[in-house]
């Protein structure tokens, strides 16, 4: 008897099914560089003309069950919690697509995004760009997913540094100041998440985080630009093909700077590369993600800030202050917070984890977050491999460490308090995050990870 047809038919049938039972992963890209004219933040100046476009990319991925997550990536400086939650909204209606992760690379040679019909640039044309990156960014989902086909994963890591710890300490007076720390704290690598096609054994999708600011293009050009995540992507297609996305994660680069800070677009274009052949090493040498299952977790808890000054500090800092309407702005809210006897308002923090299995898990968090969360997951979080997004879903400002928020008004420019009139005395806030914010970000943190898991040998 010939039983060689009913056990090619058996090895056809077990091979179609191993490839239902994996992963599935799409992706795409849109151009959303603004035009000319525009306001580019940040320093604020207007757009003469572009560098190297932005793009809106997108990374789908969906396991059998119909777990899934669109992870975007976006060359642009930040949006708010309200213009993430609506952009989410919507996604989920158009899209279908329960969770969405929206990073922003935060390249200050770019614009802000605002909610529809509301841009954070004042003048038509500006909300015209906003509706349609908006739009552009629903459309990016919407083909990803419908471009998901079976796909084998690999994660892997690669050591790269395009950047330093940007906090410095005055040895005189205890003062924190900004500058070049080679001796800080830092995230020394890159991670990456490849998607290869079943069919054509190809990558189809690059995955990559760094965590540092793209600041290495200068702010008195007027051009538009990714900075180094650009240049990083590009290298990578470079090698990889023009047909592969590659969606760039930021990750918590709150105080680290891109080296040279400010110089020029060549520099940034040269870390880019750097930061891009890394990639390349991390993929080379990326181990495979046997795991099918995809799992999406989530929490918000309350970051509360810091306290008012007292009432003979505000008093004085309103005397000093008279003749400048911003900061007399500032003063005159916190005293009506002090006389209803009130605080100012907490800072949102949404936590994400998307795990596969205990093989890899991309934890995502808002705001500016000081690099010490990321070292501090990759210790702790217990999966192989871990990759980090700060600056998702939502931004209010720097998130510091309890180290440095006890500094009060020594702290520098991320945990600035009165009379330090810090970035951060400028928001609704009217201050940091309070001392005690780093154990309430870690126990969000910890509780989305299975605790049961410990990382595979």
């Amino acid at each position: 008897m010939n039983f060689r047809p009913i056990f090619l038919t058996c090895l056809i049938t077990l091979s179609t099914l191993s490839s239902h039972a994996r992963i599935r992963a799409g992706a795409a890209e849109q151009e959303i560089t603004p035009r000319a004219r525009l306001e580019i933040q940040h320093y604020f100046r207007k757009s003469i003309g572009v560098r190297d476009p932005l793009f809106a990319r997108c990374l789908y991925l969906e396991d059998q069950l119909g777990n899934a997550v669109a992870i975007v990536g976006l060359d642009l400086i930040m949006a708010s919690f309200e213009t993430c939650d609506e952009l989410r909204a919507e996604i989920r209606e158009k899209c279908e697509v329960k969770h969405t992760l929206l990073n922003f690379s935060h390249t200050h040679a770019s614009a802000a995004l605002g909610p529809r019909g509301r841009s954070t640039v004042s003048n038509d044309e500006g909300s015209r760009w906003n509706d349609r990156t908006l739009d552009s960014i629903i459309a990016v989902v919407a083909e990803a997913r419908k471009q998901a086909e079976p796909v084998s994963l690999r994660a892997g890591r690669s050591s790269v540094q395009v950047g330093f710890n940007r906090r410095l300490t005055n040895t005189g007076n205890g003062h924190v100041f900004m500058g070049v720390n080679r001796m800080g704290p830092a995230v020394p690598w890159v991670n990456v998440l490849v998607a290869d096609s079943l069919r054509t054994s190809k990558p189809l999708a690059v995955l990559f985080e760094h965590a540092a600011h793209p600041v290495i293009v200068p702010h008195t050009s007027k051009l538009t630009s990714a900075d180094f995540p650009g240049a990083a992507g590009k290298r990578i297609r470079d090698v990889l093909g023009s047909n592969v996305i590659t969606v760039f994660g930021q990750g918590c680069g709150g105080n680290i700077n891109g080296f040279p800070l400010r110089s020029t677009h060549e520099k940034a274009e040269e870390a880019g590369r750097r930061l891009g052949d890394a990639s390349l090493k991390a993929i080379e040498d990326s181990r495979p993600i046997a795991t099918s299952m995809l799992s999406v977790k989530s929490t918000t808890v309350t970051l509360p800030s810091a306290p008012l000054p007292d009432r003979e500090l505000l008093a004085e800092m309103m005397d000093l202050e008279k003749n400048n309407g911003g900061r007399m702005k500032q003063l005159r809210r916190i005293q009506n917070l002090i006389k209803q006897g009130k605080q100012p308002p907490g800072r949102r923090f949404d936590a994400h984890a998307v795990m596969l299995g205990r093989e890899w898990c991309l934890t995502t968090m808002p705001h500016e977050m000081f690099c010490q969360y990321e070292l501090w997951i990759d210790k702790h979080a217990p999966f192989r491999n871990t990759m980090t997004f700060a600056f998702t879903n939502g931004y209010e400002g720097y998130v510091a460490v309890d180290e440095a928020l006890a500094l009060g008004a020594r702290g520098g420019y991320e945990v600035g308090r009165l009379p330090n009139w810090g970035g951060q005395v400028y928001t609704r806030h009217l201050g940091p995050p309070a001392v005690g914010a780093e154990k309430i970000v870690k126990k969000a943190l910890s509780s989305l990870w299975p605790s049961d898991l410990s990382p595979s040998e």
